[in-house]
Parts: C-alpha cells; sequence; structure tokens
C-alpha cells in the first residue's frame, strides 16, 4: 500500500475519538481520510435498514462541506440491480459509474445531477454483519488501485469498530440510567415498606395496649364475678343467721320461746353459720389461686433436676387423683436426664397439667392414658404431657391459657390451673408453653432454655 495512505490509515486507526462511541466525531475523521488519501470529491457513510429494503445517508462530506444526518435514502425498490449487488456484500468498483451493471440505474437520478463519473462502494461489517457502507464518489473518471480499494475497505473496518465502541457506549448509557431508575425505584420501596412496617408496629402496639385493656378487664371482671359468688352467699347465709336470732331473741323476750323453737332456730343458726364459713374459706382459697398465678419465684434460685428421679415424685402426690379417675401416666425420660430448674414451680406445673388432664381430658375411653416425654437440644429442652382423651376444639385452643376459662365451671373448676402453668413457664422457667390436638388426644409442651437468667 502507499506509504501515504498507510500513514493517513494508521493515524485515523490510533486516533482515540474511533473507540469513544462519538459517530459524528468518526464520520468525520474517516471521511477527511478517504478524500484526503484518495483525492476524491465525495464520500459519504450510508447504513442499512434492519429489513435491508432501504439505505439512509448517516453522514456526507462533499469538498470538504460536511453534511451531518443528510435527508438522502434510497430503497430497494427503486434500484434493484445496485441493491442486489449490496446482498453479495462485495466492493462495488465502478470506474464509469454510468455504465456499471451494478450502478447504471442511478445515471439519471442521482449521477448525472450530481457530476459524478465514478464510484468505489466497500461494506461496513458490524459484529460479522454488513449494516452498511461507505461511498466514495469523484467528478471525473477515475481509475481505482488495488491499493484504494484496500485502503476504503480497512476504513470501512474501523467504522465497524466505532460503531461497536458507540453500541458499547449506549449500552452503557442506558444501564447506566437503569441502575438510576432502579435506585429510585428500590428507595421508593424501601421508604414505603419502612411506612409500612411502621404502621404495622404502631398498629400492633394499639392492639397489644388494646389486648392487655381487654384481658385486664376479662381478669377484673373475672376477679369480681368468682369472689362475689361465695361472699354474696356468705353474706345470705349471715343474714339469714341474724334474723333467725332477732326473732329468737323477741321470743324470749315475750316469754313465748319453747323447746322445739329454740331447737329449729339454733340448728338454722348453726347452718347458717356453717355456710358463712364454707364460702369465706372458697374465697380465701380463690385468692390464694389468684396470688399463685403471679409471677412466682422471689427469692428461689434454679437448681440441676435428673427427671427420671423428680417425675415419679410429683406423681406420688397425685396417685390418689390418678386412681379416681383411672388414669395410666407412662414416662419416657431418658436415664439420668437433669436439667436446671426450679423444683417446687416445675412440679406445680406438672400436678397443675395432670389434674387438668384427669378433669376435661376424658369421656368414656376405656384405656386412659398420659405420657410425659423429656428431650433437649443444644439450647432448650423440653417436657411434653399428652393425654389420649377427646382432644380440644378450636374455641378451646385459643381460650385454654385465659384466666377463668373453664368447661367444667359446673364441677367447680375455676378455670385458673393453665393459667398458672402458662405464667410459671413464661416468667419463671422462662420458656413457651403450648398447647396442640393430636390423633390421639392433646398435647401440652413445655420448651426452655437449659440456662436460666436469674438477674431479671
Amino acid at each position: 500500500m502507499h506509504t501515504k495512505l498507510q500513514h493517513i490509515l494508521s493515524q485515523i486507526s490510533l486516533n482515540p475519538d474511533i473507540d469513544k462511541g462519538d459517530l459524528a466525531a468518526s464520520n468525520r475523521l474517516i471521511l477527511q481520510g478517504i478524500t484526503s488519501g484518495l483525492d476524491t470529491d465525495r464520500a459519504s457513510v450510508w447504513l442499512m435498514s434492519p429489513d435491508k429494503q432501504h439505505m439512509h445517508c448517516a453522514y456526507l462530506l462533499d469538498c470538504d462541506t460536511h453534511f451531518a444526518q443528510p435527508d438522502i435514502s434510497l430503497s430497494r425498490q427503486d434500484f434493484p440491480h445496485y441493491f442486489t449487488a449490496l446482498d453479495q456484500q462485495r466492493n462495488i468498483v465502478a470506474h464509469d459509474a454510468h455504465t456499471h451493471p451494478q450502478t447504471s440505474e442511478f445515471s439519471a437520478p442521482y449521477l448525472t445531477p450530481l457530476k459524478i463519473c465514478s464510484m468505489l462502494d466497500t461494506p461496513i461489517r458490524h459484529h460479522g454483519v454488513m449494516v452498511g457502507i461507505i461511498c466514495i464518489e469523484h467528478r471525473q473518471p477515475k481509475q481505482w488501485q488495488t491499493d484504494e480499494i484496500v485502503f476504503a475497505g480497512f476504513l470501512a473496518d474501523i467504522y465497524g469498530r466505532a460503531l461497536s465502541a458507540s453500541e458499547r457506549m449506549r449500552y452503557q448509557s442506558e444501564l447506566e440510567q437503569l441502575n438510576s431508575g432502579l435506585e429510585q425505584i428500590i428507595s421508593q420501596r424501601t421508604q414505603e415498606l419502612t411506612q409500612s412496617l411502621e404502621q404495622l408496629q404502631h398498629t400492633q402496639r394499639r392492639l397489644i395496649e388494646v389486648e392487655k385493656m381487654a384481658s385486664l378487664g376479662r381478669l377484673v371482671a373475672g376477679i369480681a364475678h368468682e369472689i362475689n359468688t361465695p361472699l354474696g352467699v356468705a353474706v345470705t347465709a349471715n343474714s339469714h343467721a341474724e334474723a333467725t336470732l332477732l326473732a329468737l331473741e323477741k321470743l324470749f323476750q315475750a316469754g313465748q320461746l319453747t323447746r322445739q323453737q329454740f331447737s329449729q332456730s339454733g340448728a338454722t343458726i348453726k347452718s347458717s353459720i356453717a355456710m358463712v364459713n364454707t364460702n369465706l374459706q372458697r374465697a380465701v382459697d380463690l385468692v390464694n389461686s389468684f396470688k399463685q398465678t403471679a409471677a412466682a419465684g422471689a427469692g428461689q434460685q434454679p437448681e440441676p433436676l435428673q427427671l427420671d428421679r423428680f417425675v415419679p415424685k410429683v406423681l406420688s402426690s397425685v396417685e390418689s387423683l390418678l386412681k379416681q379417675h383411672q388414669v395410666e401416666v407412662q414416662l419416657q425420660l431418658p436415664p439420668k436426664f437433669t436439667i436446671h430448674s426450679f423444683a417446687s414451680p416445675l412440679a406445680t406445673i406438672l400436678t397443675r397439667l395432670i389434674e387438668n388432664a384427669c378433669l376435661h381430658a376424658f369421656n368414656t375411653q376405656s384405656k386412659r392414658q398420659i405420657q410425659i416425654r423429656a428431650s433437649k437440644n443444644a439450647y432448650s429442652w423440653q417436657l411434653e404431657v399428652a393425654d389420649n382423651g377427646r382432644g380440644m376444639t378450636e374455641d378451646e385452643l385459643s381460650r385454654a391459657f385465659e384466666p377463668f376459662f373453664t368447661t367444667q365451671r359446673n364441677l367447680g373448676a375455676k378455670g385458673l390451673g393453665l393459667t398458672l402453668v402458662f405464667n410459671l413457664v413464661s416468667h419463671l422457667l422462662q420458656g413457651e408453653v403450648s398447647l396442640r390436638n393430636t390423633d390421639t388426644g392433646c398435647i401440652v409442651t413445655l420448651n426452655c432454655p437449659l440456662a436460666i437468667d436469674t438477674t431479671t
């Protein structure tokens, strides 16, 4: 290749504008190199439409006059022979463009008005596909030399490089816009989620307060109802004894008191006093039960408890109850299974659970069983008390730990047994208690930490 052409080619190839993605600058640089190196009048860049049916002039250099995006287009329908030649993706070398078979159809509408005599079109390839041409035109007859054709081909390849840079910059810009949009969306969504979370937390706090007040109301109402019944009976019995005594005194003062009247009045007063004592004792028992449901354990310290020894001792204290209800207890306790807990509260928990099962779980089962199972993992120990009874309804499950809720009030149940269990496990043992149905009855599960924090 001629030294001059090599120098121009080298300068253009090394120019940083080619790889900046600025096609306008690349167009000017390449087309100036062509007109300077080949001494031609015109050079232009044409890009093919995606359907290969049209070409549009992207840039035109005519005698040192630059035209960016001139309004010039060619269609396959108007110039079929030329487009067919382009389909072969080869150079079109027309020394006399008016007579060349692939360019002659341009003679009247294009070449003659512009006084063009010779044409050299070389394909522009991008990603291996021809996307357009560099068209070199001269107004004097010109014999295109091999060096000139090769030179034009190299510059077309460099233009393909500029197209790749432009595509890369466009993708980068779109990616930056996308990232910016995503950041805005993420920021907006984060703000919305934060606001939603704050609203949920606010609603949760309000619901907790409402539930606390509702629970307190139910508790106060339950306490009032439970204490009011024995106290009401005691007041009534006392009033009846007082009225009987007053009537007896009047008969005595009037000298009309008979032995039979005295005996009957004494029996009535004695019965009333017994009724007063019974109901006052019932009120005392209720108050003691209320005290037990509070978080117990003041002054107590946790100690090692070997369950395979501890549980049988607890069972011996309720042996009469188990015999009365004909309930068999099965133990599944690993040998030397030791936990760190409070002895008296844990015994109270087991006793209440067994009493609750005996009183509420069984209907007509011929073989009544309670199973007590223990296990542990790296963080906690578990104790299960399971029965093969009737199970519980959904309403009973949801209200089981509620104070004063019982299905056996007619038999004297107060509904404080599971409430006491819940409070002892939650506050003193620092664990959790749950209740669920199975195919064969109910299971109460205690899940407590291996180490108890005694500082709280």
